[in-house]
């Protein structure tokens, strides 16, 4: 909760001193929070901060180009922390769905699902539909503190909250920092300190305001917001913190509404809308009403799509220009960093924590296209292995491979099109709670209340009015129902489970499990509760069937009837079930790993390869010796062999360098040279062992790791197999490439520094030997 590592403030601590003091700080902490509950106040030098200015382009030219983050004092950020705890447990139950920042459980993409369908809905339904596209400016900077005040009374927080909040906002000098020194101090009026803990929740309080006043005129038929399916869910505001969307019917009553609203919400709280950089969007809408709505509200045009929250709103994702701004934000990452300097170890580490995660943020929305998918696989491969988009390095190891689990000897780097169906499946599982939200709203206003399960789980036909998100949504599993297999019901009272059809008892349907009986029933889409009834405190099954079942059946009707009898109804609501791990509910990680199973070839190894790979991941060396280690026990390294195979090297060029009488193969190379021999022989003497070669490299490390029975041992062991190969290998290319000689000697000290390095920096308690 508390980052040790942000930048001090005027103080000149973090909470890392904090933490690593805490013992004798702790009541000093204790003291300077009873004082501030009974007083109300600070001292006034702990409201003293330092004002840093953040670039929000790559050649700012003015000070609208920079963006004012706060560096607060420790002791304030302690306590805001604490008081920001507290109010976001509460915040939750205050700000209304259409709201959806820095609140659990609300994601920033569920505005965009609710105005993607709604700008799909109007062009399908011919319905003339109008937003307008807020921009405030300085949101943060120009709160009016008395508007505050008035919203936390106005929600029913307590006078003694009121005054802590006015202790923590109200007052306070700022001194800016050019060029790393503070300014004279300047004192502070208005707005929220961005850095502040408590800054982005106070902001929802004072963003609500908006939504009450739009609230307030569709309640009083002054608005008229647009209609969704039958008129079952309006909408008329979407906000994420100040990224607002005004949303209505095309008409000059609205636009008069919105108007009035917003420069009365301006008035209110200080929050100026900035028109000119606002914009209007209509959707089946004339060309002379939005030339007059954009003159009325002095605003700009916009048009479709439309960027909202960083996402392409209205556009076609199977357009490979829908995804060239993720693909352009990848290709800019890579352009900061040079492969010649990152290693191999240090080029996994960027592309599962950077390069795979750039895409969440459209992966989350929108079904990728196996277009994008290539693109994004070459610029990863390319980067993996040393090249760049004008010069591809030959890729030792296939993709596919790569994107093992590491215990299969892969890389463990995840699958992009797996990762793009689980992120979408969660909107799946979503839909199947019973926690209202509005894009839920708008969703079973489009496309039926009755049929959402069914749809879901795949049971019932995708309609053509259906957008394209929707239509991806269900199709994500028409191929082997990977989905609607790992969701099951935990029956309560029994009236919103099917008998037959949902998973409710054991791992499968009854359906499934049992089609001959459910063939010959009448009551194949019963609920459950229609099934049977109490009986003197019992429950009686009441199954119907079509005709009188063959005595050949009957053993299968036995078996059935032992399955379904424990079951007893109780008073509580039916809930689904993520079946995917057992956790019971759905996680982004448990579905991969799922279709993971289900769709990728699982690779059989042999014991000792399964235990190699387990065991090779947690050897305490640097990433790029682990990253080497695999490649070369997949025999994938750039030995002279594996240089012919790929038409590099002519069939008289592949005598080993070491002792130029054999092939040069990754086996003999590391195990069976001449030279190699000798210096193994020198290492096991060291060590105190005697020297067995083994036939290949697998079963030598097998051997390494096993050969002692401390765990601390065990990995001082796995270290110095790691130090030995990376010695040859480093000697081995200087010899090639700067004709350094091999001299056992050196190799055999070189590795006994190397693992003395590597215990002394990697292992916690020092070295095991």
């Amino acid at each position: 909760m508390c980052d040790g590592s942000k930048c001090p403030g005027p103080d000149g601590f973090n909470f890392a001193f904090i933490k690593e003091f805490w013992n004798l700080m702790k009541h000093e902490v204790r003291i300077f929070f009873d004082q501030f509950h009974g007083n109300d106040c600070f001292p006034k030098c702990l409201l003293s901060y330092f004002l840093t200015l953040i670039p929000k382009i790559k050649s700012p030219q003015g000070l609208g180009d920079f963006r004012p983050i706060s560096l607060l004092g420790c002791w304030y950020k302690l306590l805001a922390k604490v008081l920001a705890g507290r109010l976001a447990r509460v915040i939750g139950n205050l700000i209304p769905k259409t709201q959806s920042a820095f609140l659990k459980g609300r994601q920033l993409v569920e505005g965009v699902v609710v105005v993607n369908e709604v700008i799909d809905f109007a062009k399908k339904a011919g319905k003339e539909c109008l937003i307008l596209k807020v921009d405030f400016e300085k949101a943060y900077d120009s709160v009016d503190w008395g508007f505050l005040d008035y919203m936390l009374d106005r929600f029913g927080f307590s006078v003694k909250w009121r005054s802590w909040m006015k202790a923590c906002v109200c007052g306070g000098n700022l001194s800016i920092l050019v060029n790393g020194s503070p300014t004279h101090e300047l004192p502070i009026k208005r707005g929220l300190k961005q850095g502040d803990p408590l800054a982005p929740l106070l902001f929802l309080l004072v963003a609500e305001g908006l939504g009450g006043l739009m609230r307030r005129a569709v309640e009083v038929n002054r608005f008229r917001p647009f209609l969704v399916g039958g008129g079952c869910a309006p909408v008329s505001l979407l906000q994420y913190a100040d990224d607002t969307l005004c949303i209505g019917e095309a008409t000059i009553g609205n636009l008069w509404v919105m108007k009035s609203v917003l420069r009365g919400f301006e008035m209110a709280s200080g929050l100026k809308i900035n028109f000119w950089k606002s914009c209007v969007i209509g959707v089946n809408v004339t060309e002379e009403f939005l030339g007059m709505a954009s003159d009325f509200l002095n605003c700009r045009i916009g048009r479709i799509p439309f960027k909202y929250l960083g996402l392409p709103v209205g556009a076609n994702p199977r357009k490979m220009s829908t995804w060239e701004p993720m693909l352009e934000s990848v290709r800019r990452r890579l352009g900061s960093w040079r492969n010649k300097y990152v290693s191999l170890g240090g080029r996994i580490v960027l592309i599962n924590a950077v390069l795979n995660a750039i895409p969440i943020f459209f992966l989350s929305y929108m079904k990728m296209p196996v277009k994008v998918w290539r693109r994004l696989v070459t610029i990863q491969r390319n980067f993996l292995w040393g090249g760049s988009s004008q010069r591809a390095k030959i890729c030792w190891v296939k993709w596919d491979d790569i994107c093992r689990p590491k215990n299969e000897a892969g890389l463990g780097i995840r699958d992009l099109r797996l990762v793009n169906i689980s992120l979408l499946a969660k909107w799946r599982w979503k839909l199947l709670t019973y926690e209202p939200d509005v894009w839920k709203d708008v969703v079973i206003a489009r496309y039926g209340r009755d049929v959402i399960g069914k749809r879901i789980l795949g049971e019932v036909d995708v309609p053509r009015f259906a957008s394209s998100w929707w239509r991806d949504l269900c199709h994500l599993d028409e191929e082997t129902s990977w989905f609607s297999s790992a969701v099951g019901k935990k029956v309560g009272s029994g009236d919103s489970t099917t008998f037959w059809n949902e998973v409710w008892i054991g791992d499968q349907s009854l359906r499934h499990r049992f089609p001959r009986l459910f063939g010959i029933s009448m009551q194949q889409q019963s609920m459950i509760q229609d099934v049977g009834r109490m009986s003197e405190g019992r429950w009686q099954w009441e199954l119907l069937w079509r005709r009188a079942r063959f005595q050949w059946e009957q053993d299968l009707y036995n078996e059935f009837v032992e399955i379904i009898a424990p079951f007893v109804p109780v008073d509580n609501l039916d809930r689904w079930l993520w079946l995917g791990d057992g956790t019971q509910g759905y996680t982004v990680k448990s579905a991969y790993l799922r279709l993971e199973n289900m769709v990728t070839n699982r690779r059989t190894l042999e014991p000792v390869e399964e235990f190699v790979f387990k065991r090779l991941w947690k050897c305490a060396v640097p990433s790029k010796v682990r990253a080497f280690a695999w490649q070369l026990l997949l025999n994938r390294v750039q030995t002279k062999e594996n240089l012919f195979k790929r038409k590099m090297l002519q069939m008289d060029q592949q005598l080993c360098v070491l002792c130029d009488r054999k092939r040069e193969t990754a086996t003999h190379l590391f195990l069976h040279c001449e030279c190699v021999v000798k210096i193994w022989y020198e290492i096991t003497g060291w060590l105190g062992f005697n020297l067995i070669i083994p036939p290949s490299l697998a079963i030598s490390f097998a051997m390494w790791a096993t050969c002692v029975t401390n765990k601390k041992e065990k990995a001082g062991m796995c270290l110095i197999w790691n130090a030995f190969m990376w010695t040859v290998w480093k000697r081995r290319n200087d010899y090639v490439f700067n004709n350094v000689a091999v001299i056992v000697e050196e190799v055999v000290e070189q590795i006994k520094v190397v693992s003395w390095q590597w215990f002394i920096g990697r292992m916690a308690k020092g070295p095991c030997m």
